[in-house]
């Protein structure tokens, strides 16, 4: 009785033992997400979306102290280059943001510039400063007094700033600010010369869609059907920069970079629910979305790409 009993408990914890390990080995890995900060606040509000018709889903938005932390998708916001990109990884844009010039609403060159406006040679020429070594030539100084302020040169909004322009990062003039984009805005508020390019979520109040207080829009010279940009409410710039091309406002794409050899469907799946019902959240958060033709572009390469996954 008691050697039947035995093996009754044995068999028992043979059966429980297995199970746990079948529920531990069909526990699936998050798909983590890291990489440009100023894209946090967008792509938590396309997770929190997306878990709302897949409970399921178990996506992670890295947290910002954790550089350099292995993730399934890299978010980059400025054109790569080779190096950032390696031969086994693919990326897939999701989205566009803009950059706003904008100043402390009490700059003197308020006044001065209000009525034309600047050109985009003039703000090429206000931000940036090309030095020639070579050259006898003194160097051109700005027209205006200004404390330019900008992310360090490593980082994708200084990166796509100055690639508008023609320019190296490395070339654009003035202060360089550390650890997020936000503190651009600090900066300009606390100096009455101060002037600086930033994204249009950090620049406006998504919630009341205005212009946060105490800082202006620089004065730029612009056509009339491009006028709206100036009036300080977020939909107003967002349907202007979504119809029209504006010269002197720098619109760069936003990215996932991934491997392909850790492809999972899970991430294909999140990846085209960005590309289709996503992009309806993307004015939220002051971001663009991409063209029809663009969108279609990513799809089709999502689909070639994830074809096979099971």
């Amino acid at each position: 009785m008691k050697t039947t009993y035995f093996y009754q408990l044995i068999f028992s914890l043979f059966i429980s033992s297995s199970i746990f390990a079948a529920e531990s080995t069909s526990v699936k890995e998050p798909i983590v997400i890291s990489g440009t900060k100023f894209t946090y606040p967008l792509i938590e509000k396309w997770i929190t979306e997306y878990k709302k018709v897949n409970p399921n889903a178990d996506i992670q938005l890295a947290p910002k102290s954790s550089a350099g932390q292995s993730a399934d998708l890299n978010v980059i916001a400025h054109q790569p280059t080779q190096i950032e990109v390696k031969s086994n990884q693919e990326i897939i844009y999701a989205g566009r943001y803009a950059l706003l010039p904008v100043l402390n609403n009490n700059n003197p060159i308020l006044p001065i510039i209000s009525k034309k406006g600047l050109t985009k040679k003039e703000i090429d020429k206000l931000f940036f400063e090309v030095i020639d070594y070579e050259s006898d030539e003194p160097i051109e100084k700005p027209k205006f007094r200004a404390t330019i302020y900008s992310r360090e040169n490593q980082s994708c909004a200084s990166t796509a700033l100055a690639g508008y322009f023609g320019h190296t990062s490395s070339e654009i003039r003035g202060k360089k600010v550390f650890s997020d984009d936000i503190y651009l805005i600090s900066a300009i508020k606390k100096d009455s010369l101060g002037l600086a390019f930033n994204n249009l979520g950090y620049l406006f109040d998504v919630n009341t869609r205005n212009l946060k207080a105490g800082i202006a829009i620089l004065p730029l010279d612009l056509k009339k059907d491009a006028k709206p940009i100036l009036s300080g409410n977020l939909d107003a710039v967002l349907n202007v920069l979504e119809t029209t091309k504006v010269e002197t406002i720098p619109v760069e794409k936003i990215g996932f970079i991934y491997s392909q050899q850790n492809s999972k469907k899970e991430l294909s799946a999140f990846l085209i629910w960005v590309l289709t019902d996503g992009q309806k959240f993307n004015h939220n958060k002051g971001f663009l979305n991409l063209d029809k033709q663009a969108l279609a572009e990513q799809e089709n390469r999502l689909q070639e790409k994830f074809l096979t996954l099971k």
